[in-house]
């Protein structure tokens, strides 16, 4: 397999696909709920890849944290790296969108982070200015409010935590909004077969992970602080 390299910069994103998003970027913002980005056309985003992206190991071994987190709540959506490219109707200057969560840590497969707290993280990727459309990496979604998913993170070196490339967030059926990691540990919540099979799939390649050789940040929401 073509390894398809992982390192998750800003400037990487959607390339390739600033011209199919001219017609769809201005300067206004509006604000859409998780609900409705799903109805909406999804534009997809180019980068290159350190890790192979379909490898959990690969991609485990990258992230600097990997957890089974709730979406509290789709807080807003932030635009970056600004490119300005030209057109038939001129210079239009496109932005690559960063969506920003409240996320709760049910369970660490990787790392410490603090638990049964509302902290927030950002992915790469989201609406674009005007409304009219998602940006996404190809065989990424977008989390939704209510929903859980194990997230692979990395540490910013102003400790915040960035999620984002292909496969960096998968979502676990059937986990109740009042599940707690205190309820977890002390049996009281228990997963469904399906989610429990998720969650087990990224513990086992956490134990069979293939670190990378790269420079590592904490964040400040680690437990171990």
């Amino acid at each position: 397999m073509v390894k398809k390299k992982v390192r998750l910069l800003a400037s990487l994103l959607f390339i390739v696909s600033l011209s199919l998003i001219v017609s769809a970027c201005s300067n206004s913002k509006k604000d859409v709920n998780s609900e409705d980005k799903k109805n909406l056309k999804v534009i997809q985003m180019d980068g290159t890849f350190a890790v192979d992206v379909d490898d959990p190991n690969e991609t485990v071994g990258d992230a600097d944290y990997v957890f089974l987190g709730r979406v509290d709540e789709d807080v807003d959506t932030l635009y970056k790296d600004p490119v300005t490219i030209e057109t038939s109707d001129g210079a239009k200057e496109v932005s690559t969108p960063y969506t920003n969560y409240q996320v709760t840590v049910l369970q660490n497969i990787k790392g410490d982070l603090v638990t049964d707290t509302s902290i927030p993280i950002q992915k790469a990727g989201g609406i674009n200015e005007d409304g009219s459309s998602v940006v996404l990496y190809e065989d990424d979604t977008l989390p939704e409010e209510g929903k859980s998913y194990v997230f692979l993170a990395y540490a910013q070196d102003d400790g915040s935590l960035l999620v984002s490339g292909p496969n960096s967030n998968e979502y676990v059926e059937g986990i109740k909004r009042d599940v707690t990691s205190e309820k977890m540990e002390k049996g009281k919540a228990s997963l469904n077969e399906e989610a429990t099979e998720v969650v087990s799939a990224y513990e086992n390649a956490y134990e069979n992970e293939i670190p990378t050789d790269r420079d590592r940040s904490e964040s400040e929401f680690d437990d171990e602080q």
